[in-house]
């Protein structure tokens, strides 16, 4: 089994929207649950589509260009940002809790959120003498680590390594609130760097720094705020202890045999909200009906 905090989350909301997503959907199944669970799986709402046309412009756009020696403008962003968003309106299944398209204005207000992000990235700029003193920047690459028989997958949304020194790890969020504490999703990051085998464009010696002497950077793009997450070892043992306990309820909510449980074989969500935004509500109730 692989664990992530996205899976963690999803579980905990609703163990039945877990197993739809982890264990039913799959574009390559004849079944025709399987494949349609896949196709609700790929359905966006806007707030993570906004969030992700961020994420391509600073991962794909701006930190490339900073690596290779080069600099893009706010102007220059917020035009890349401007192409995406069109292309993916064109190309994107929204998923709306009513079942009809997004409409004009919520369109509208998701680009605006996404110039504000961007330009909110360009005025961090504690965030940006970190990116131009370091020696070498990857964004959105995948870690992955075993605990205790569990494959632990993790993808910061940038590594920061610099010359002989721990390396800055970065988190931002496009969320109007945050609502929650990101620190052991950034803790998590920080055991993954350390323990997993070290990538042919890492910095040497990466391994030798241990998680709690890295530093965590969280971004709140829409607020701009920027929040360093100070840690100890405890912290790192605190993070193993949640790997451990959500990895063995989820082995049990399946008897350690996906194959063998259905989803109505699995508890739905208590909280209504859970289900106002869950992609895969019409193979819930479909179920229960």
């Amino acid at each position: 089994m692989t664990w992530s905090f996205s899976a963690h989350s999803s579980f905990r909301k609703c163990p039945r929207q877990w197993f739809y997503k982890q264990h039913v959907a799959n574009h390559k199944a004849s079944d025709p649950l399987r494949h349609q669970a896949y196709v609700l799986s790929k359905q966006e709402n806007i707030p993570a589509w906004r969030g992700k046309i961020v994420d391509t412009v600073i991962s794909e756009v701006i930190i490339p260009q900073l690596n290779w020696g080069r600099t893009i403008t706010l102007e220059q962003a917020r035009a890349r940002a401007d192409r995406l968003f069109i292309e993916r309106q064109q190309t994107t299944s929204f998923f709306t809790t009513d079942g009809l398209p997004p409409t004009t204005e919520a369109f509208d207000a998701a680009r605006s959120q996404i110039y504000l992000a961007i330009e909110n990235f360009y005025k961090a700029e504690n965030v940006w003498a970190i990116l131009r003193q370091a020696e070498r920047r990857i964004p959105q690459r995948a870690l992955s680590f075993t605990h205790n028989g569990t494959t632990v997958r993790v993808v910061p949304d940038l590594i920061a390594f610099h010359d002989g020194q721990p390396p800055t790890i970065f988190d931002w969020k496009v969320n109007n609130r945050a609502l929650r504490d990101y620190r052991l999703q950034l803790v998590t990051g920080a055991i993954a760097l350390s323990r997993c085998k070290p990538h042919r464009d890492w910095a040497p010696g990466i391994t030798n720094h241990r998680p709690h002497t890295m530093t965590l950077l969280e971004i709140q793009l829409l607020t701009g705020r920027v929040k360093e997450h100070s840690f100890t070892e405890e912290d790192v043992y605190d993070a193993e202890d949640l790997i451990s306990i959500s990895s063995d309820a989820m082995q049990l909510a399946v008897n350690n045999n996906p194959k063998a449980v259905t989803p109505e074989e699995l508890p739905s969500a208590l909280e209504p909200s859970t289900c106002q935004w869950c992609n895969f509500k019409q193979l819930c109730w479909r179920t229960n009906a």
